[in-house]
């Protein structure tokens, strides 16, 4: 059955971040608040760890699931190369709900991209989500907190309606703050693509950058 701990997720108290780094180091799987929805952590570099977390939420592995940093310096561990158009992106919206679509680093696991040649990464704005990447002295996953193709959990209560007792432990914060996804921009490709409109207007993107961002129809359940 899973663990259900309460949490403030801008200050965490060091005993739940502490049960909850020991949870993801022996390879499980913790729901907790991100800056937008509830997300699902396992370590992003344990493949095990990937594989399980693709079984709790019924997702295909050929789909790619979704990295959060929690310092700007874990970047380097997770993506081959950052463009200058991506380092535009991250001084104006990171930390913040904007997923970058970049190469991955040599290193990541196979598993965590799916049929995907690119890895999507956040640092976003929760104390929760950095405070575990921090942690844990790596990335973590990012996935919504809910069965693939599902509406994505706002409480705690949605997240143990869905996948419990499949989950290890949950970090209860309460209601999210908005039910609104992160923006995620593919920054491989000229110009830049929207591959899943969110909380980062396009019109902000092409303010930022100065030129025309694309968008391109795809599956984006999660």
């Amino acid at each position: 059955m899973a663990r259900l701990l309460a949490v403030d997720p801008q200050c965490p108290a060091p005993a739940v971040l502490a049960e909850a780094l020991a949870v993801l180091r022996c390879g499980g799987v913790v729901a907790y608040p991100t800056d937008t929805v509830y997300g699902l952590a396992v370590d992003a570099m344990r493949p095990d760890a990937i594989a399980r977390l693709y079984t709790v939420k019924g997702r295909p592995e050929s789909k790619a699931l979704p990295v959060i940093i929690g310092a700007l310096p874990q970047l380097a561990a997770v993506v081959a190369t950052v463009p200058a158009m991506a380092e535009r992106l991250m001084a104006a919206f990171w930390p913040g709900p904007l997923t970058l679509l970049l190469p991955p680093h040599p290193r990541v696991p196979a598993a965590l991209l799916g049929d995907s040649d690119r890895i999507g990464v956040r640092w976003p704005a929760s104390t929760i989500s950095q405070q575990l990447a921090v942690g844990l002295g790596g990335a973590i996953t990012a996935s919504s907190a809910n069965r693939s193709g599902a509406p994505a959990a706002l409480t705690a209560a949605d997240v143990l309606a869905q996948l419990a007792p499949a989950v290890d432990l949950v970090l209860d914060a309460g209601a999210v703050t908005s039910p609104v996804v992160s923006t995620i921009l593919d920054v491989t490709v000229e110009p830049p693509c929207v591959y899943r409109p969110g909380k980062i207007a396009q019109h902000a993107l092409e303010a930022v950058l100065g030129y025309h961002v694309a968008q391109k129809k795809v599956d984006t359940s999660s």
